[in-house]
């Protein structure tokens, strides 16, 4: 394949990363648009089968979401290693292990949701579980986006305020998550709230992938 441009890569990856995990995000059975139906937050047992009745689309989208996740998380640590000897590189070194956590909690939520797609596991009670990690996961991605976005404000690769609108993003996303253990019922609502910012950090991510592969 010849010598591949780390640089560029790492851009491609930031792009086609977070569009590929936001897209199954938003398509999972009983996710934000409520393909296959849809059950209240702490219905673990409506979960399970929603997840079951469209096991085909649970399946796929359990997978390519970590898939998605993953990639991103490749080109967030070449972004921050580029950093290096420049601005907000000390910064954004604080915000690395925070989206390894949510990477890794979201990737075992996903395994949790296959299990219930492939009728491999019946405990409903399992989703209780994918729901609190699910919740620090955001948790985490949300304070690593903050810290992200504060250290690429000071750098040219893209507009300043876009910065700023990823890290009001990233604030929202850590705010309605902390939240969340105290009002599991409203679920459903911070869900979308989220996939809102999601989309907002995903086009922020697009640009300095953009940037990079240039």
């Amino acid at each position: 394949m010849g010598n591949l441009d780390p640089k560029k890569m790492a851009g491609y990856t930031l792009i086609l990363g977070p569009i590929l995990a936001l897209v199954c995000f938003f398509i999972q059975p009983g996710g934000v648009l409520q393909i296959g139906g849809s059950a209240e937050p702490l219905d673990y047992a409506g979960q399970m089968k929603i997840s079951s009745d469209n096991s085909g689309l649970g399946i796929i989208t359990g997978i390519l979401v970590p898939v998605g996740l993953i990639t991103l998380f490749s080109g967030i640590m070449f972004y921050i290693q580029s950093m290096e000897g420049g601005n907000g590189f000390g910064l954004a070194r604080i915000g690395l292990p925070f989206f390894l956590i949510a990477t890794a909690g979201w990737t075992l939520a996903s395994s949790i949701f296959i299990g219930f797609s492939s009728e491999i596991s019946t405990n409903s009670d399992l989703a209780g579980l994918a729901f609190g990690i699910n919740i620090i996961s955001s948790i985490s991605f949300g304070i690593g986006g903050m810290i992200l976005a504060l250290a690429a404000s000071t750098r040219n690769e893209v507009n300043k305020n876009i910065s700023y609108l990823a890290f009001i993003a990233a604030t929202i996303v850590f705010l309605t998550n902390f939240i969340l253990p105290f009002s599991p019922e409203s679920g459903t609502l911070f869900q979308g709230i989220a996939g809102i910012c999601f989309i907002i950090y995903t086009v922020w991510s697009i640009l300095i992938g953009r940037a990079l592969a240039k």
